[in-house]
């Protein structure tokens, strides 16, 4: 039976995200399972599935059903991994993709996740969009990561006075002469073609710019330095992947999707309201969907590599040695070179948090956690969930920046970075 859960059902229910997508069944179950006894018709649909089930130790994990397995069975398959179909959280039902359909898939996954592509202006307090801002004065530009939005800067100011404080000092006419935001698709594309495309909306923006990115936004960044000389002089990196992510490699892939659920799923446990984290779930569920059977169990190494390499926004960041991108990314000196600083943490949870540490020595593996280590582990040393510590501040194999360490935090994570005051009072250090 079902177990409820407000944030996944929400996920299941948000049309927006077009997460109860409807077509052609693939395939129907032989007319022998159809004559059993205790057979579901609804089987009989043809749709394939991607439930969320949660293991012996109570934290989730993905599995694909086949077509015309979808309700009915695999029960034992499962049970041998650990996994009990009776304490599934939620199940996401989809025809199967057909072999030229990912793209577009991601693509609009990307328009529902990220409204309004474009560049932006902060105006008041909204973002209006401003597809080749004319500004001759020094002007800050704002970069966000994957799942997520330019409003994400907005909301997360808002929610401190530190920030918000922050925000005001950018607003001011005789500080920055214009604010703005890049909105950018993360997963139908690779990190090189947003750059090619901010190149393009920063074209009449003749003064100085100074930079905070986050996540992948670094990455987007980084590309346009080194193929573009744009008039960027100062940069801020706030828990980027500059030389990738582990939770991008394709041999954790699987892991990889039952960590971001399980991240989202605690997030929203010890939160109070379920929207500010819905886009990371929606987006990690869509995923699950869209790369199905490669989270069926037992699924092979070269599969995955191959799944990976369809979703550019993901292959852009792998921290592996030959990620092709992050090769090319390096192998030249960038166009412009401007100051650049890097702020990260390592989020490590209070072990009298349970459901937290549980999740978190599941996936990390530390000196102190080698017990631990094992088929779910994705990150081999301090991340802050979504970015290894190591790779946010190196460029290239031997070049690195400087960088504002936080220390170990057990509040402070990928997606509430804007929320610490350490990190704003770091972003208004930088940027003088």
């Amino acid at each position: 039976m079902k177990q409820s859960n407000a944030l996944w059902q929400a996920v299941l229910d948000d049309q927006r995200l077009a997460l109860d997508e409807t077509g052609t069944p693939a395939a129907r179950p032989p007319l022998g399972q159809r004559r059993r006894r205790g057979f579901d018709p609804a089987a009989a649909d043809g749709l394939a599935a991607v439930s969320l089930m949660r293991d012996d130790e109570g934290l989730l994990r993905w599995v694909y059903e086949p077509p015309w397995q979808a309700r009915q069975s695999g029960r034992r398959s499962w049970r041998s991994y650990g996994v009990d179909p009776s304490k599934a959280v939620q199940q996401f039902r989809f025809s199967e993709l057909g072999n030229n359909t990912i793209t577009q898939r991601l693509v609009d996954l990307d328009q529902r996740l990220t409204p309004g592509q474009g560049m932006q202006r902060w105006v008041g307090h909204a973002l209006v969009a401003d597809a080749q801002p004319q500004v001759k004065g020094r002007s800050l530009l704002l970069v966000h990561g994957t799942f997520s939005e330019s409003e994400m800067f907005l909301t997360e100011l808002q929610a401190t006075a530190d920030g918000q404080q922050l925000a005001a000092q950018w607003q001011d006419p005789a500080r920055y002469a214009a604010v703005l935001a890049f909105n950018h698709p993360t997963l139908s594309v690779g990190a090189w073609s947003n750059a090619i495309d901010l190149a393009r909306a920063l074209r009449q923006v003749t003064g100085p710019i100074d930079v905070v990115c986050h996540s992948r936004g670094g990455l987007v960044v980084a590309w346009l330095l080194r193929l573009v000389p744009v008039p960027i002089e100062r940069v801020v990196f706030v828990g980027s992947p500059l030389v990738g992510t582990s939770l991008a490699a394709p041999d954790r892939l699987r892991a990889a999707l039952d960590l971001l659920a399980n991240y989202a799923d605690l997030t929203q446990q010890v939160g109070t309201a379920v929207s500010p984290v819905l886009p990371l779930a929606a987006g990690v569920a869509a995923l699950a969907k869209i790369l199905g059977k490669v989270l069926h169990l037992g699924s092979e190494l070269p599969v995955v590599d191959a799944a990976l390499a369809m979703v550019p926004g993901l292959a852009t960041q792998q921290h592996v040695a030959n990620n092709l991108d992050l090769r090319q990314l390096f192998a030249d000196d960038w166009l412009r070179l401007p100051q650049m600083h890097g702020i990260g943490v390592s989020f490590k949870p209070d072990e009298s948090n349970e459901p937290l540490w549980k999740f978190w020595r599941r996936f990390t593996h530390l000196a102190d956690q080698v017990k631990y280590a094992g088929a779910d582990l994705v990150f081999n040393g301090p991340n802050d969930l979504v970015v290894d510590l190591s790779s946010m501040h190196q460029l290239g194999e031997k070049a690195v920046i400087p960088f504002k360490d936080l220390g170990t935090s057990p509040t402070t994570h990928h997606t509430n970075y804007f929320r610490d005051a350490r990190v704003l009072k770091e972003i208004r250090t930088r940027l003088g």
